[in-house]
C-alpha cells in the first residue's frame, strides 16, 4: 500500500465511506477538529513530519495525496517531538498556528 492509498484509507475510515478526490474535506463533513486529529493520525501513521496547516492548504484528498507522493512532507526524523492532541479548542487553535509558522 501507497503513503497516498494510506491517506485515502484513514480519511475514508474517518468518514466511513468513498469520498470522490477532489471534495473538499468541509464538504464531505469533516470539521476543524477533526481535520486536525485526522492529521495525527496520518503523521503517526506514516511517520511524516507534515504541519497541520498542510490539511487546510490541501484541502481535498486529491491535492493531500499529491503532497505526500511528491515527496514535499519530509520523513520524521526519531526524536523528533510529537505533541499530543489538545483537548480544547484553544489548545487547536495554539496548535495550528504553531505548525503554521
Amino acid at each position: 500500500m501507497t503513503q497516498a492509498d494510506a491517506v485515502v484509507s484513514l480519511v475514508e475510515r474517518r468518514l466511513g465511506r468513498v469520498l470522490d478526490p477532489d471534495l473538499n474535506f468541509f464538504d464531505a463533513g469533516l470539521d476543524s477538529l477533526a481535520l486536525v486529529e485526522l492529521h495525527e493520525e496520518i503523521t503517526s501513521t506514516l511517520g511524516l513530519s507534515l504541519p497541520v496547516t498542510a490539511m487546510f492548504t490541501h484541502p481535498n484528498l486529491r491535492a493531500l495525496s499529491h503532497l505526500i507522493t511528491q515527496g514535499q512532507a519530509p520523513a520524521r526524523q526519531d526524536g523528533a517531538r510529537r505533541r499530543p492532541l489538545g483537548g480544547s479548542r484553544r489548545d487547536v487553535r495554539a496548535r495550528i498556528r504553531e505548525d503554521g509558522r
